[in-house]
């Protein structure tokens, strides 16, 4: 799952050449604007098949957190594998 979220941010960052770890902090590292939430958000929809709410998203910080809100809604490697066959 952490890969998967790590490839999302990295298309959709790729403009802004930071380097995109577990730890990295979505505003203060990576420069993450509304716009770039917008389409984070969609992107993790789209693969994760959920809804996000930009309120839910305010409250992440890291990328990490990301990955473990997405954990929290139940989500799991084995799911991700099985979709992507």
């Amino acid at each position: 799952m952490e890969d998967r979220v790590l490839f999302i941010l990295n298309h959709i960052l790729q403009k802004k050449k930071r380097k995109i770890t577990l730890e990295s902090r979505l505003r203060e590292d990576l420069f993450v604007d509304s716009i770039d939430m917008s389409m984070i958000i969609g992107d993790l929809e789209d693969d994760f098949e959920i809804t996000i709410t930009d309120e839910e998203f305010a409250n992440l910080v890291t990328v990490n957190d990301i990955v473990e809100h997405l954990k929290a809604r139940g989500l799991s490697d084995y799911e991700l594998i099985i979709d992507s066959v």
